[in-house]
């Protein structure tokens, strides 16, 4: 891997401590030892990572992109990290077994613990085969002609967010993204046309073919905040970020050859427009994404899957 180290737990809980501090994050020694105790082996094999907002007080999260095989949903029922079996456990559940050899990666926060479970589907998947399913929520089935009247169409990751009873659905879809590819999007959670400098920033550095997340509540369907992401940002340029988000970039430590940084642009009502970032941490996660076939911050490759979409 193209770590300079191996997962230490001391080093870790070391670094989450003074990055936690960088951001003025709450953190809970109690509850971050019972999550790298539970899950040691995902995160010494896998690539961990950081997660932060630009909102002033948010948890700092973090991250572990799984290599093998696992169960993290009994695992986080056996120790309490969950407290029970629910609709988001029993979906995320079923996609595992449906996709077959999946592994599932978590997201968790130093506040509160387990924050998602999510897993890649192994490559392009129509959206209609991964949410048409008898199992998927009807109230999410719904939605699958809404995503087809703005071309979202295949989807490579699902998620879902058990303190907000959401599922997190990851398209790819044909780019360029434009102001009016922009807009349409956009219109999925009521929102109006971006400023034009907010769609240039996103469009000059997002990947030609993009990804675009929709947040989906498992409650009644409706679609809650879409959020673009540009993977590996080049080294050294950075969009126009907000205070909190640059002194993440800037400190948050990094034990990787190559330091993977994330940008998302995050689209919603009542407080759901903001910047995330991620920074890679170790374990080469820029390794683990090209497996997955991601497409980095600049490519213009052409996904021959979406060629066939009109």
């Amino acid at each position: 891997m193209g770590s300079s180290v191996a997962f230490s737990e001391t080093r870790f809980l070391h670094d989450i401590r003074a990055t936690a501090a960088i951001l003025e994050a709450p953190f809970s020694e109690r509850v971050t030892c019972k999550v790298i105790d539970s899950f040691a082996d995902n995160f010494k094999d896998g690539a961990t990572v950081w997660k932060a907002t630009e909102h002033a007080g948010d948890p700092l999260s973090y991250r572990f992109f799984a290599r093998s095989r696992n169960d993290t949903i009994q695992t986080a029922l056996r120790v309490g990290l969950l407290g029970n079996e629910t609709d988001c456990t029993t979906l995320i559940r079923r996609w595992s077994d449906a996709y077959g050899d999946t592994t599932q990666s978590c997201d968790f926060d130093t506040l509160n613990g387990l924050a998602k479970s999510w897993i890649y589907l192994g490559g392009m998947r129509p959206a209609d085969e991964v949410l048409g399913r008898s199992f998927v929520p009807q109230v999410i089935r719904d939605q699958l002609r809404i995503f087809h009247a703005v071309r979202l169409d295949y989807i490579r990751f699902v998620a879902v967010d058990y303190r907000h009873e959401t599922a997190n659905l990851y398209f790819r879809t044909r780019g360029p993204i434009t102001p009016t590819r922009c807009t349409e999007i956009l219109a999925l959670v009521g929102l109006g046309p971006p400023p034009p400098e907010v769609v240039a920033e996103i469009r000059r550095f997002v990947p030609e073919d993009f990804c675009v997340a929709v947040t989906v509540s498992m409650r009644d369907g409706k679609l809650e905040r879409v959020c673009f992401y540009a993977l590996k940002l080049p080294p050294g340029e950075l969009p126009a970020v907000p205070e909190r988000i640059a002194r993440f970039f800037a400190k948050a430590p990094s034990h990787d050859a190559c330091t993977v940084n994330v940008l998302g642009w995050s689209f919603g009502p009542e407080g759901g427009t903001y910047i995330k970032a991620e920074k890679g941490y170790l374990g080469d996660m820029a390794a683990l994404l090209a497996d997955w076939d991601c497409y980095f911050s600049g490519s213009i490759r052409k996904d021959r899957v979406l060629g066939t979409v009109a």
